[in-house]
């Protein structure tokens, strides 16, 4: 892959649901109660990255989800003075076998410049794609419903209003 952004951060949880499916929601980070809940039962909030990459397997662009291992693995090679921007190469990433750590490589490919008729593509890809909308934190509802919990426990506390005077804080 060729990366063509920043990574995007957002959480999930993986669920087992009501009807034992398993998958995966978006952590609802505006509901902190149900972020715990979710927690308790055992379903750890767990944070992954959106990547806007050039597949090279078939010059195509995509959004690539990755988690810690490949998401550090990028940013180890971002920092290093001889590798550098990640934009400027192709990343092979390779799974290994179940069991094995790191399960996940992050290897860099000599550098090469994109050609130029990329650039249309991209921007076309660019403009159809919401990250926001995929990153969205998922609803109380829409979680207890799928988990099977009353959704009247699962709700925020109500705002509390504060001004300026509620804090004593100064530069001094």
């Amino acid at each position: 892959v060729r990366v063509m952004g920043n990574p995007t951060q957002f959480y999930i949880h993986w669920v087992v649901g009501k009807d034992g499916s398993k998958g995966k929601v978006n952590s609802p980070a505006d509901n902190p109660e149900l972020v715990s809940r979710l927690e308790d039962t055992g379903f750890k909030r767990q944070a992954r990255w959106l990547i806007k990459v050039l597949d090279r397997t078939d010059d195509s662009f995509r959004l690539l989800e990755v988690g810690p291992q490949i998401y550090n693995g990028i940013k180890m090679l971002y920092n290093n003075k001889r590798w550098g921007k990640v934009t400027g190469y192709d990343l092979t990433i390779l799974k290994g076998p179940r069991g094995q750590q790191p399960l996940y490589n992050v290897s860099p490919n000599p550098k090469e410049a994109l050609s130029s008729d990329f650039k249309e593509k991209f921007m076309a890809f660019n403009d159809r794609i919401n990250v926001e909308k995929l990153i969205t934190p998922s609803s109380a509802a829409a979680i207890c419903e799928r988990m099977g919990w009353d959704a009247n426990q699962a709700t925020a506390p109500e705002e509390t209003s504060a001004s300026d005077d509620d804090f004593d804080f100064t530069f001094e």
